[in-house]
């Protein structure tokens, strides 16, 4: 008589030590606070501008044409050419751009990188971490740049560039937006014409 309760007493620890260690293995797999959910990316966006006005000679613009991706922030989708694995290791999408307009030329390009782990370089720029509110925390030309979801981060340069063909004056627009978290569902890998 005593067998049946003393086997559903232990019965009843093992299932209550199994979900004491399930518990223990999902909380393991959640992201730290600051971080994407699970199943989302944050998009940081770095453009480079490249502006000019003809002081002297002739100079042929140059032109680049790459359609380098597409991003809404109202529809939260990202499209264009997606070299990275979309999965649950995903914590941040970096697109880099460059445009040419002016006597500088004509035209972009970009590219979509994406980034598993922290820190992540990519050229002079460094992400380094979030902190628990959702700010990302940059290097970038050695400048710390602290951005909250939303915010823009901006510097201009100017010069002069001569060649054996013309002078031209220079302007250089350096943006980088962090525009915050997003589903990973709403990326499109496409070719953009």
């Amino acid at each position: 008589m005593n067998a049946p309760r003393g086997t559903a007493a232990c019965g009843a620890v093992i299932v209550l030590m199994l979900l004491v260690a399930l518990a223990g293995c999902t909380g393991l797999s959640q992201r730290p606070e600051g971080l994407p959910s699970s199943g989302q990316y944050a998009f940081l966006d770095h453009q480079v501008i490249y502006t000019g006005t003809l002081v002297s000679g002739t100079c042929p613009a140059p032109a680049i044409n790459v359609s380098p991706y597409i991003f809404d922030a109202d529809s939260k989708t990202l499209a264009g050419i997606v070299p990275f694995e979309i999965n649950e290791s995903l914590l941040v999408v970096y697109g880099e751009s460059t445009t040419l307009t002016g006597a500088y030329g004509r035209g972009g390009y970009g590219e979509l990188s994406g980034v598993y782990a922290l820190p992540y370089k990519n050229g002079n720029l460094t992400v380094d971490g979030f902190t628990k509110d959702g700010t990302m925390y940059l290097t970038y030309n050695n400048k710390s740049i602290a951005l909250t979801p939303g915010m823009q981060w901006m510097d201009f340069s100017s010069g002069t560039e001569t060649t054996r063909a013309c002078t031209v004056n220079r302007t250089v627009t350096d943006v980088i937006t962090y525009y915050g978290n997003y589903p990973q569902a709403g990326i499109a890998r496409t070719r953009l014409a």
